[in-house]
């Protein structure tokens, strides 16, 4: 079971909420941001056997390239360039997801791809589908490089009738 951690038991957050209300917000006292280090150790997505075809699905083969390197200490897990289509990936700790440039992570449109977890909405226990990049209970993380991650967005927000002119809404 995946569950997101509310976001008032965050330090940030409750720093925030440590002043009390006035006219002015007071920034004298926030937590100091660490900036992530990594292990210089590299797992190149194509030896878990990803391949940047466009027609592939990935993550399997992403998600044990993370694993591997979590396993091992950590380090970096290389998206090298090229057309990457993949499902969720689920980021581990001690784990940089870098992508060089010109690599295009292009996620899914296939719901299939995304199930139902338990987690929370504005507070608020939920099912929702599975985000395209995800962590649980995970430190030390993080998304680098020169490359384009691309979530489907089409996908996954409908568009609103109102948001549109009525030629747009007839086209679409």
């Amino acid at each position: 079971m995946r569950l997101h951690i509310p976001i008032l038991s965050i330090a940030l957050a409750a720093a925030l909420y440590a002043e009390p209300a006035t006219a002015q917000y007071s920034w004298n006292n926030l937590p100091v941001v660490q900036e992530p280090t990594f292990r210089k150790d590299t797992f190149n997505i194509r030896r878990y056997g990803a391949k940047a075809d466009g027609l592939t699905l990935n993550s399997p083969a992403i998600n044990k390239a993370i694993d591997a390197c979590s396993k091992n200490g950590g380090g970096v897990v290389l998206v090298p360039a090229g057309l990457w289509l993949t499902g969720p990936v689920v980021l581990k700790s001690n784990v940089e997801l870098h992508l060089e440039k010109s690599a295009l992570l292009q996620f899914t449109e296939d719901f299939d791809q995304y199930p139902l977890i338990a987690t929370n909405y504005e507070g608020l226990a939920a099912m929702r589908c599975q985000p395209p990049i995800s962590a649980v209970d995970a430190t030390n993380i993080a998304i680098t490089g020169h490359g384009i991650i691309d979530g489907a967005g089409d996908a996954w927000r409908q568009v609103k009738k109102d948001k549109l002119t009525e030629s747009q809404w007839k086209n679409w």
